[in-house]
């Protein structure tokens, strides 16, 4: 296979990748945890040794500029949410395959251009 084979190759290869991110589903970044918490109650349940608290209370958790971001989940949406979580690393795993062929179209280009000068040279 010769080099602009490649680089076509490459290049088709990075717009299906766009076509594909143009297609992801709603997503959400985060990660999503049961949490349990006590009242303070002494009389409560909750106040036993052992005992997890009342919950679980479903959070969604992210880091925005250094700072964590938490929102609570209704029961009734969890399933939707993981649903969300695993469309943003298909996401993510798209972006991180486009930037990869994009580093390998500039390497192509910056292969051909040395070929080139190289034939010059040896031309000239």
């Amino acid at each position: 296979m010769n080099q602009k084979n490649t680089l076509e190759e490459l290049r088709h290869r990075k717009k299906k990748i766009l076509q594909e991110i143009s297609t992801v589903d709603d997503f959400r970044q985060g990660s999503l945890s049961p949490r349990y918490r006590k009242c303070g109650k002494p009389y409560c349940h909750c106040a036993k040794e052992g005992a997890k608290g009342h919950g679980p209370l479903w959070m969604v958790t992210r880091s925005v500029e250094g700072k964590t971001i938490s929102k609570s989940i209704p029961k009734e949406s969890i399933e939707k949410t993981f649903a969300q979580i695993d469309t943003f690393h298909q996401f993510q795993k798209l972006v991180h395959e486009y930037i990869e062929v994009n580093i390998k179209i500039c390497d192509a280009k910056l292969k051909a251009e040395k070929e080139a000068l190289g034939g010059a040279e040896k031309r000239g």
